[in-house]
């Protein structure tokens, strides 16, 4: 029988936990921003069960939002409030490296950032170009993402719509 921390049962969790990097917790600590609904026992039955870590220490936090000045209005709003908690785990954490743009998308998508940009510098409009639809296209299919099927015909029509124009280039 599955252990039970918290009153909220993870099947299929819909919860997003931004990993939050500060130089002074702990080598076993980490920080999270996590959803305002969520109190600590469900923090640490999540952790526990969707990634097999041993969680010993939850505490949590709650600031309040930023005052700004809406300039339309006049009025003053509030941002929404964030919650933050700190969790101590049995093993050590260590902070995921960065992502490496160039390498994981093989600088198409740097390439495409700059030909945007140039494209923008030429007047008010931006004007797409052939190059830069070629570009937008190599960049998408290099994306990983679960939620992308490589069968679908969208993306086939896709693929079959740039071969034949790079071929008359």
């Amino acid at each position: 029988m599955a252990q039970r921390f918290g009153n909220f049962k993870v099947y299929l969790p819909n919860l997003i936990f931004k990993i939050i990097p500060d130089s002074r917790l702990g080598v076993n600590q980490a920080a999270f921003r996590v959803p305002l609904q969520l109190n600590k026992l469900d923090i640490k039955d999540y952790l526990t069960h969707v990634y097999n870590v041993t969680v010993t220490d939850v505490r949590t936090t709650v600031f309040p939002g930023k005052l700004s000045l809406n300039h339309f209005t006049g009025q003053k709003e509030r941002s929404p409030r964030i919650k933050k908690a700190i969790v101590t785990i049995k093993e050590e954490f260590h902070y995921p490296a960065e992502p490496d743009v160039n390498k994981d998308f093989k600088g198409l998508q740097v390439e495409y950032q700059q030909q945007r940009r140039n494209n923008k510098l030429k007047g008010w409009r931006i004007r797409p170009t052939l190059r830069l639809r070629e570009l937008s296209l190599n960049a998408r299919q290099h994306v990983p993402s679960p939620y992308r099927d490589s069968d679908t015909p969208a993306s086939k029509s896709d693929s079959s719509s740039s071969s034949p124009s790079s071929s008359s280039s």
